[in-house]
C-alpha cells in the first residue's frame, strides 16, 4: 500500500466524520429552534387565554360598580361615566408608564426562553 493511499483513506474518513458531525448539529439546531418556538407560542397563547378571562371578569365587575354606584347617586349615567373616568385615568398611567409595565418584561421574558441554556 503507497503512503498516499493511506492518507487519502484518511482524509475520506475525516470527510465522513465531519459530515455526519456536521448532519447531527444541524438536526439539534432545528430541534433547539422548534422547542423555543413552541415555548413562545405557547407562553403567547397562555398569556392570551388569560388577558381574554381577566377582561370578561373585568367587563363584569364593571357592569356590577356601575349598578351599585348608579343606585347611590340615584344617576346610571354618571356612575357610568365615573367608571369610564378611571379607566380613562388607568390608560393614560399606562401609557406613560408602557415601556417599565409592559415592554420590558414581555422583551425579558422572550429573551429568557430564546437564550436559556439547559
Amino acid at each position: 500500500m503507497k503512503p498516499t493511499d493511506s492518507i487519502s483513506e484518511a482524509i475520506g474518513e475525516v470527510y465522513g466524520y465531519s459530515k455526519a458531525f456536521l448532519l447531527q448539529q444541524l438536526e439539534y439546531f432545528k430541534l433547539d429552534i422548534a422547542e423555543r418556538v413552541s415555548r413562545s407560542l405557547s407562553l403567547a397563547i397562555t398569556v392570551f387565554v388569560l388577558a381574554m378571562l381577566f377582561l370578561i371578569i373585568l367587563l363584569f365587575a364593571s357592569l356590577a360598580l356601575g349598578i351599585y354606584l348608579g343606585e347611590q347617586l340615584g344617576s346610571y349615567p354618571k356612575a357610568f361615566l365615573i367608571i369610564s373616568g378611571g379607566y380613562a385615568v388607568f390608560t393614560f398611567v399606562l401609557l406613560l408608564f408602557r415601556r417599565a409595565l409592559i415592554t420590558n418584561p414581555i422583551l425579558s421574558r422572550i429573551i429568557k426562553v430564546f437564550f436559556q441554556n439547559q
